[in-house]
């Protein structure tokens, strides 16, 4: 016994705890499902008045029924009044769900629906002993507007309360009295375990969306990580050679339509492989991602930086002349023998030797032979002595 009253209490944390993660979903929903109700229910009060006007004004009747009509009017007229003004309110406030107007106002309309019920079951007791009103309302209200479970039952339990009691205003018959009110705890009841239920449902469907957007953002993510790490370089984060070749083909296109000139670098760190054999590889691979971050922060966020492999990088210059070319590999040059790279407290020189080569618009070269003139320059560049900057000759 005591294992199953633990049970329950877990099941009633977890339900407390998932009511609290679709709360704000509920009032975004509630206010729309106002919208509409209110139009609904406002459309069948005036439908009521009407109705109950041309009795009034064409038929005669007893002063019972005369009364019961004239209550019946009002009581319509102050609700269809009241739907409107809620649904009035709904439209203007449609943007602020998470607001209190998104959890008030669906409230407000539980409330009257709920009085108004009330009112007409103890209005139809002039002329009838039935409590129909009273159980559309319960039923109405759980199906339209969803409330959580502990906020319902207060609902239902006051509801009731104000049931019992009005209904004893007009029923003079004890016997009738008795079994409307028991009839109204039944309409109650089912009321209020039609609304855990429902509320219940939209959870359980509100938590898997929930789930589903949840696994369809991290789907995402990982899909552009994979885009990324296809695109990228593992080691400095900065283009591969497919990509680089690529986007810089690319660029070169739209230069000759622009009519604007391009440049790129070639570059090839000095001395590498003696880096890598008097500190080890480790330290090979911090010199590398320290030439790509000088690299990348000595060249404009527009240009194009890639590392082609090995100890071998690229920059793509778009509308820069050769003169501008050669400034900026000169830049990239001087910081990098200005800074050496930090390895367990270690200083790491690093040059460069580099590579300069342009083409205009009318020249119309391909990436394929800047390449090639730009290996050419690097070249020539490694053979004047390495940490210097060489034009491609004609360039």
């Amino acid at each position: 016994m005591l294992a199953r009253f633990h049970q329950l209490r877990r099941l009633l944390d977890l339900w407390r705890s998932e009511h609290a993660r679709v709360v704000d979903a509920a009032a975004v929903s509630n206010l729309e499902r106002v919208r509409w109700l209110s139009a609904v229910i406002a459309s069948l009060n005036g439908l009521v008045v009407l109705v109950m006007a041309a009795q009034l004004s064409v038929s005669p009747a007893n002063a019972q029924t005369h009364r019961w009509q004239v209550a019946l009017l009002l009581a319509h007229a102050g609700m269809g009044l009241a739907m409107v003004a809620c649904g009035v309110a709904s439209h203007r406030f449609r943007h602020a769900s998470r607001t209190r107007w998104g959890y008030v106002l669906p409230r407000l309309v539980v409330a009257l629906g709920m009085l108004f019920s009330i009112a007409v079951a103890v209005i139809d007791q002039w002329v009838t002993p039935n409590i129909t009103p009273f159980l559309i309302g319960c039923t109405v209200i759980s199906v339209a507007i969803y409330i959580r479970p502990l906020i319902a039952l207060y609902v239902y339990l006051a509801s009731y309360a104000a049931f019992f009691v009005a209904m004893g205003w007009t029923q003079a018959n004890a016997t009738l009295l008795l079994s409307n009110r028991l009839n109204g705890v039944a309409a109650c009841i089912m009321g209020w375990a039609l609304s855990v239920m429902l509320w219940r449902k939209f959870t359980t469907i509100k938590l898997q969306q929930m789930q589903l957007e949840a696994s369809n953002l991290q789907l995402q993510d990982k899909q552009r990580e994979l885009e990324r790490l296809t695109r990228s370089d593992g080691l400095t984060g900065l283009f591969n050679r497919n990509t680089f070749v690529e986007l810089a083909e690319n660029e070169l296109n739209r230069a000759q339509r622009q009519g604007t000139a391009t440049a790129i670098l070639l570059m090839d760190l000095d001395y590498f492989k003696r880096i890598n054999d008097t500190w080890g590889h480790p330290a090979g691979d911090t010199v590398l991602r320290h030439a790509a971050l000088v690299t990348s922060s000595s060249v404009r966020s527009t240009d194009l930086v890639g590392r082609l492999g090995g100890e071998e990088f690229m920059v793509l210059l778009p509308a820069t002349s050769l003169e501008g070319a050669r400034r900026a590999a000169e830049t990239v040059r001087r910081r990098m023998e200005a800074n050496p790279a930090r390895w367990n407290g270690l200083s790491i020189p690093v040059t460069v030797s580099i590579g300069v080569t342009g083409t205009t618009a009318s020249q119309k070269r391909d990436f394929d032979s800047l390449y090639h003139d730009a290996d050419q320059a690097l070249y020539a560049a490694k053979q004047q002595g390495r940490n210097r900057v060489v034009a491609a000759p004609g360039a």
